[in-house]
């Protein structure tokens, strides 16, 4: 089954680097200088509350301030987070068995390194996996990590009554959590599957005597990280520092996530040094605000290439996308060049596969192919699709070449004015359209387009990808999905990175699957969003890793 609009988030809340999209507003040329605007509205509570203000000033040398640009919900790590609820809590306040160590500078490949875990081994037969608690580690309320809280939890998570589907898949390898004592337990696999320690390295523990009865708890936020939670007044979480964590102690005293969905606003009280990072400028006025005085004198850009790949996927079983040449010419008719820059404002940039540093697979980028509508007509002609009647569309045997394309409908953005923004789509259906392909659009709900692909009602759908570094990918592109093309190649390189324990492993192998999907052409990516934020010059170690940043790395420098 091709994956559902609704399935392409799978895994989405815990990636953490899924930022939304870039709104489709009008050129920055015809709109007002968004700090200006805020500038010149006295009637803005976060610009009239003075004392607030003096407030965040008198606590600065020892808060870190984030803007949030989206409601983060409940906090609770495990039932239904949202992106910035994970963000807030993931490492922070509950923490992972392994942390998941970003490369060194121009590398793909992370590492795997110690947190709850001391230690870990997988055994030669590659079915059992040894955990090694530190012994150490305790919970906020004094209580030690033990294995029991460990098992607890993956059980949770294992448990389909639960209903925590966003990361039961992870652990679907998993036939068994057994205890061997206090701080050690091991892991019963059902088959080898190196995807087991990733999930590892994104499962926050929790502890059981809290959480045994409902994993809500009543809304208790107890972990084991270096920071608790201090409040979550109005539009504020606030974090302060765990002086009895286990570990090593946070550099930052405070941290406090505020919401702030006007970003002309954020960018304001950024300029008067009341947030350190700004995860996300408005797309219109980038890069004029990074630029801006007070924002370039006190700020560094901040790239956290959230993972969202906008791609088309084929369904090969339907007569006019049967052939991969006829896939391959398509791919080569979007215009990526065009679509980043004109579509979205720069904020995006051209993937083919989700194979790059940092990507679903970390692996070096191959090239992405240039718009070539020639090449693409050549291969059209070799595959026997040609105009023989004049008409202006292509045909074979008596067929025209006419494709159905389903996706969900774009909305107009609420402040446009003129015609509607052309959007990727456009360009892609008339870029087929010159070349003798008729595309039929046909739109719709999430819901409804759910029921297209259910039903392979669709030649080409135009869908969205998100989740998190270094994951599996067999379901959307290998033969587990039935309805796009695959290969034994294919399979045979996804089968080989399961298999892989090491991170550095899966993306040498990573070469394989981006060879066999150029043969292949099972989709064909479009952009990858990239979204440009800013990071105040105080703050130091930032590394980003998965779309985010690993916060308890950071430290404050004196102003």
């Amino acid at each position: 089954m091709a994956p559902k609009a609704s399935q392409v988030a799978v895994l989405a809340a815990i990636a953490l680097g899924a930022c939304e999209s870039p709104a489709r507003v009008k050129p920055w040329r015809h709109a007002p200088d968004p700090t200006a605007e805020a500038a010149r509205a006295p009637g803005s509570p976060a610009l009239a509350d003075v004392s607030t203000g003096a407030v965040i000033r008198a606590a600065r040398d020892h808060t870190l301030r984030i803007q949030l640009d989206a409601d983060p919900g409940r906090l609770n790590p495990l039932v239904a987070p949202t992106l910035w609820g994970r963000r807030i809590t993931l490492g922070t306040v509950f923490e992972p068995l392994i942390r998941y160590v970003p490369p060194e500078a121009g590398g793909a490949a992370g590492r795997y390194a110690p947190r709850l875990a001391r230690s870990w081994r997988v055994l030669a037969s590659g079915l059992e996996v040894r955990i090694e608690l530190e012994p150490g580690a305790k919970f906020h309320d004094g209580r030690p990590v033990t294995s029991s809280d460990v098992q607890f939890t993956l059980d949770a998570i294992r448990d389909p009554r639960r209903g925590i589907s966003h990361i039961y898949p992870m652990l679907e390898d998993v036939e068994a959590v057994e205890l061997i004592t206090t701080y050690e337990l091991r892991l019963r696999l059902k088959r080898p599957s190196g995807w087991v320690l990733r999930a590892l390295a994104e499962i926050p523990i929790l502890p059981m005597h809290v959480y045994d009865g409902s994993l809500l708890a009543g809304g208790a936020l107890i972990g084991s990280g270096p920071w608790k939670i201090a409040a979550t007044k109005g539009a504020t979480v606030h974090l302060t520092r765990n002086d009895k964590y286990w570990g090593r102690r946070a550099a930052i005293a405070d941290i406090e996530f505020v919401y702030q969905p006007d970003a002309a606003i954020a960018l304001v009280e950024a300029k008067r040094g009341d947030f350190d990072i700004i995860p996300a400028l408005i797309p219109a006025h980038y890069p004029e605000q990074a630029s801006a005085p007070g924002i370039a004198a006190a700020f560094v850009p901040l790239d956290l290439r959230p993972l969202r790949l906008r791609y088309l996927a084929f369904h090969a079983a339907r007569p006019g996308v049967a052939d991969a040449r006829v896939r391959q010419a398509l791919a080569l008719l979007v215009n990526r060049r065009d679509i980043e820059k004109r579509v979205f404002d720069g904020l995006a940039r051209p993937a083919l596969w989700p194979i790059w540093p940092g990507g679903f697979v970390s692996a070096p980028e191959i090239a992405v192919p240039a718009f070539d509508p020639a090449a693409a007509s050549k291969l059209l002609d070799i595959a026997g699709w040609k105009d023989s009647d004049k008409d202006g569309i292509r045909d074979q045997a008596g067929t025209q070449l006419r494709l159905v394309m389903v996706g969900v409908e774009h909305k107009q953005a609420m402040d446009s004015s003129g015609p509607p923004q052309k959007t990727e789509r456009d360009y892609f259906v008339d870029a087929a359209r010159r070349i003798g392909v008729v595309i039929e659009v046909k739109t719709g709900g999430e819901s409804w387009v759910d029921k297209q692909l259910d039903q392979g009602a669709y030649d080409i759908a135009e869908l969205e990808w998100t989740g998190m570094v270094d994951m599996d990918v067999s379901r959307r592109l290998g033969s587990k999905n039935p309805q796009i093309a695959s290969s034994p190649r294919i399979d045979r390189a996804l089968d080989a990175m399961a298999a892989a324990w090491d991170p550095a492993e899966r993306t040498r192998l990573a070469t394989e699957l981006a060879a066999a999907l150029g043969e292949t052409w099972p989709i064909a990516g479009i952009v990858a969003d990239a979204p440009k934020g800013l990071v105040h010059k105080r703050v130091q170690n930032v590394r980003v890793w998965d779309g985010w940043i690993d916060l308890s790395q950071l430290a404050l420098a004196d102003e």
